[in-house]
């Protein structure tokens, strides 16, 4: 069930861009400093969409990896705590 929704989400957003593209296809000038080009809105917007979300990934990144770092040694303390646990349980079942 899980994956139809998703490829019935999937195909609905191609829809979207693709109708999008052919209503945005009409070329701007661009002007960056000294460089000056042509080219069309809608690849304007997906490339500087794309650019977004690469940049993203390089700002995100280092706190994902400290994330599961300070998560793997949460879950060694949990275990380690659990181990205690269950050793004492055994000890004070052995002194009753």
């Amino acid at each position: 069930m899980k994956k139809t929704i998703y490829l019935i989400l999937t195909i609905i957003t191609l829809i979207f861009i693709v109708v999008f593209t052919l209503q945005n296809n009409s070329a701007i000038n661009i002007n960056l400093l000294f460089w000056s080009f042509k080219t069309s809105l809608a690849l304007l917007i997906f490339s500087l969409f794309g650019l977004g979300i690469v940049t993203a990934i390089f700002v995100l990144t280092p706190t994902i990896i400290a994330l599961k770092s300070a998560q793997q040694k949460d879950k060694g303390i949990i275990s380690k705590l659990k181990q205690t646990n269950v050793e004492n349980s055994e000890m004070e079942t052995e002194n009753e």
